[in-house]
């Protein structure tokens, strides 16, 4: 009996929360292109790392997984090994499932173009305002600026 009572009690507990962010997620659910991303470097210049018209799609499924994809804009094919290393400074790619609390955006990542995120939790903030997407990382070390902090800002439009 103190089983099913607690039971009760954690789903009146926990059961709006759960439903909220299971809501969300389907909200979100869909493809997003990639409109812009900024990088503010704390104490610097806000720079656009892979300029002003980079390509992005976020594909967020209902059931809580996410895929991320962003290259710069006029990508070239590889001519040789140099080139081809090259286009991987031009290339961010990252999947895994994902949870919501609040505004707080976290996917678990499974694959990523960086072994050094597999495995890690990329925490990120959001916001929903029709078919646009906001998200931004909270401040923290640079992955494109080594020995810099930083707050990333990515806008998304609804494509689906």
């Amino acid at each position: 009996m103190r089983s099913l009572a607690l039971a009760v009690a954690v789903y009146w507990y926990l059961g709006p929360g759960l439903a909220l962010a299971q809501d969300t997620a389907r909200q979100l659910a869909g493809s997003w292109k990639l409109i812009s991303w900024t990088i503010q470097i704390i104490g610097g210049d806000a720079t656009q790392p892979f300029g002003s018209n980079p390509k992005g799609r976020a594909l967020i499924t209902p059931d809580g997984y996410a895929g991320f994809v962003i290259a710069a804009a006029n990508r070239k094919p590889a001519a040789n090994d140099a080139e081809s290393a090259a286009l991987l400074k031009t290339l961010m790619v990252y999947t895994g499932p994902f949870t919501i609390e609040g505004d707080k955006f976290t996917t678990k990542v499974d694959i990523s173009w960086n072994e050094l995120l597999t495995g890690q939790d990329q925490v990120r903030f959001f916001k929903l305002e029709g078919d646009k997407l906001t998200i931004r990382t909270a401040e923290q070390a640079s992955a494109v600026y080594p020995g810099k902090k930083v707050v990333g800002t990515l806008t998304w439009e609804r494509e689906r």
